[in-house]
């Protein structure tokens, strides 16, 4: 019976079976571990589905995570596979060959390609243990329609040599059939070949020849290792950014460094390996070394298109990168953003190392930036995009408001309690969420003007202009108290002189948190956005 065949169920008790045997369980491990970050995803994914602030963008964030994750696991296993390999280099040679014997009956068992490379491998080593009749089963096993080119180089060679190391005639034949497969690089020549075989000392040069062909060529895999946690660092990074609750954003440190990370390490190590396809890709080819050369210049090209694009997007990026100018005691972070004509300022509140949060309307008023009842507040901490003060003297009073506590203000919000400020507080509100969301131009909220309509309602101008030969006025109405009691409804809407009314939008307002939830339509009928409806328990 062939010792090859994989009905044998001799099992050498040896160190490099054993550790060969652990290559199968390295492999079902990873598998585990990708079906667990697969069920990971999906459970992130149905919980995404249900949060109040769902976008599709989340989508992308979590496609973007899972692939991530699955490619750090591959390239992981890559490397321990490869490092692996790498320890067997100093064992015995019945041990190298057991530990390949193992993989051969494991994890290449339903691989013919792989099984035939390994026994061509196990050949080798047989020869040098002078076990030739073992070589010649090994060799008896290989499936040649599945042995690639550079390997069937070495499969005719190892067939000549256990004939010649055996004295059987017949090598040559083989030898010649050697000769008719054309060597890359990394491989002997015919003249060197055959040197070996009509040398004085032949069989003890072919020996040190098989030999040196065996010792193991792997490197450490130090390039793998990097590259897979360089992409789970950016896949954690851009994901876990694009699944954060509206208003948190990344500490600028941290966004900042992570971006240059990300950037400049996709750079060198997208050069290395380009580099190393290049000079170390089989030349063993059936296209002309023109085509090749070709071939080698449009992936250069690419990878310089790409880093150009790369270099392009990171300018962008530091462009619209907002900046940290102070941290306060508390955790109130004075931000700081340029269009790269003007620079404004706003405030955020720090969340732990990593991230930082927009300020809420309440916020504001408690860390003195505004006054409850003040028109003029600071219109961008609802969205951390604008919220800049007007000028440098209102930026030093900001920070004297912080740091001294105003009793003008307490005393302003312990008076807060009749309906028409109450509504006025939440009409700012909406303001600043309709500026930081940009549906308002640009402009002064000192211009804001509080009325009623003749039946008594409250309503705020926002906006006055002139379209058309005619004068518009853009005005936040007081509808009603929502269902749920929760909420003050307010209707947002345009009057044109000469002309019907324009329902513009629709808006809640938290009556405790002054948190403002817009209904994403603008007719009576239709169906609002879902956290409309939560916040106000109706359609």
């Amino acid at each position: 019976m062939n010792y090859y065949e994989l009905s044998n169920t001799v099992t050498p008790d040896t160190i490099g079976y054993k550790n060969g045997l652990w290559q199968k369980r390295y492999v079902q491990i990873y598998r585990v571990l990708i079906v667990v970050w697969s069920v990971l995803t999906l459970c992130l994914l149905f919980g995404m589905f249900h949060r109040d602030d769902y976008s599709s963008g989340m989508i992308k964030a979590c496609l973007l995570l899972f692939f991530a994750g699955i490619i750090f696991l591959v390239l992981m296993l890559i490397a321990v596979v490869n490092i692996s390999a790498k320890r067997t280099e100093n064992w015995s040679l019945q041990d190298r060959h057991d530990y390949n014997l193992a993989m051969y009956r494991t994890r290449y068992r339903n691989n013919r390609q792989l099984q035939s490379v390994v026994l061509i491998v196990m050949a080798k080593q047989q020869l040098l243990m002078s076990n030739y009749d073992l070589a010649a089963q090994a060799l008896a096993m290989v499936d040649i329609n599945c042995v690639k080119l550079p390997y069937l180089r070495d499969y005719y060679f190892c067939n000549a040599a256990v004939l010649f190391l055996c004295d059987k005639p017949g090598w040559q034949e083989w030898l010649d059939k050697c000769y008719a497969v054309p060597a890359n690089q990394k491989q002997m020549t015919d003249m060197q070949i055959g040197a070996l075989f009509l040398s004085e000392n032949a069989k003890m040069d072919l020996c040190q020849a098989i030999y040196a062909d065996t010792r193991i060529k792997h490197k450490w895999p130090t390039a793998i290792v990097i590259t897979a946690i360089l992409v789970l660092y950016a896949g954690i990074f851009y994901g876990v950014g694009g699944l954060l609750s509206r208003g948190y954003h990344y500490r600028y440190w941290f966004e900042l460094s992570s971006v240059l990370i990300t950037y400049a390490g996709c750079m060198v190590l997208s050069l290395y390996w380009i580099i190393r396809w290049i000079l170390f890709s089989d030349s063993v080819s059936k296209k002309s070394e023109g085509v090749r050369l070709f071939r080698k210049v449009i992936l250069i090209v690419m990878w310089l298109c790409l880093m150009a694009a790369m270099v392009i997007n990171l300018i962008i990026s530091f462009i619209g990168m907002d900046t940290e100018k102070k941290v306060y005691a508390n955790g109130l972070i004075c931000m700081s953003t340029s269009d790269g004509y003007s620079t404004d300022e706003y405030y955020n509140i720090k969340v732990g190392p990593f991230l930082r949060r927009n300020l809420t309307f309440k916020e504001t008023i408690k860390f003195g930036l505004i006054n409850d009842d003040d028109s003029t507040g600071d219109s961008g901490n609802d969205a951390g995009d604008s919220g800049a003060n007007d000028s440098e003297n209102s930026t030093e009073n900001n920070s004297q408001s912080y740091n001294d506590t105003s009793e003008n203000t307490e005393n302003k919000n312990a008076g807060n309690e009749n309906a028409d400020e109450s509504l006025d507080t939440e009409s700012m509100a909406v303001y600043d969420y309709m500026s930081a969301a940009g549906i308002l131009s640009a402009g002064d909220a000192g211009i804001i003007r509080n009325g009623s309509t003749a039946k008594g309602t409250f309503y705020s101008v926002f906006e006055t202009g002139e379209a058309d030969g005619n004068t518009y006025e853009n005005r936040l109405v007081y509808d009603r108290v929502s269902e749920n009691g929760q909420c003050d409804l307010f209707v947002y809407e345009q009057l044109v002189s000469g002309s019907d009314t324009r329902l513009l939008g629709f808006y809640a307002v938290n009556k405790t948190t002054n948190e403002v939830f817009s209904a994403d339509r603008n007719s009576w009928g239709g169906v609002s956005s879902r956290e409309y409806q939560d916040a106000t328990g109706e359609n």
